[in-house]
């Protein structure tokens, strides 16, 4: 009788374990991705958490019109709740496609892209500004992410 109590424990704490925030209500996300006004084509964008919440991140691409939708966990729709940092990046080397997004939007180590998934609809239109030579990177404040804090 131990080795049934046993059993049955460990089996309803692996899926109390499994099941906890990954398969609460997701955010749907979409929106459009520009470079310099023109729409971005062939893009991936990656939501990665900003936090160790236990959310997963969600990734998407772009199709001829810029437009994207994102996924996550066995190709679920949206993404968790919760504040992510946004990167996007249109290079691949092995398939011949140049890099046309700008250095600073492709890691999560300097993206300065963050957004707030909410449950429900999200659209979060990303307008990526090439910087001109030698200058700073012009904040993104015409989208709808807000600069991440700094440290202090």
């Amino acid at each position: 009788m131990r080795t049934l109590t046993a059993i049955t424990f460990i089996i309803v704490t692996i899926i109390i374990i499994s099941g906890c925030g990954q398969d609460a209500a997701p955010g749907k996300v979409k929106g459009t991705i520009t470079l310099d006004g023109e729409p971005l084509p062939n893009a991936s964008v990656a939501f990665c958490p900003e936090s160790n919440s236990g959310a997963l991140s969600s990734f998407g691409g772009t199709n001829a019109s810029g437009q994207y939708e994102l996924f996550y966990a066995n190709k679920k729709t949206g993404a968790i709740p919760g504040r992510y940092k946004v990167t996007v990046h249109t290079g691949n080397a092995d398939m011949g496609r140049a890099e046309l997004v700008p250095a600073m939007y492709r890691s999560p180590d300097t993206t300065d892209l963050v957004c707030d998934v909410k449950k429900g609809t999200n659209t979060f239109d990303i307008q990526l500004v090439t910087p001109p030579a030698g200058s700073e990177p012009p904040q993104p404040s015409r989208n709808k992410f807000s600069k991440k804090p700094s440290p202090r």
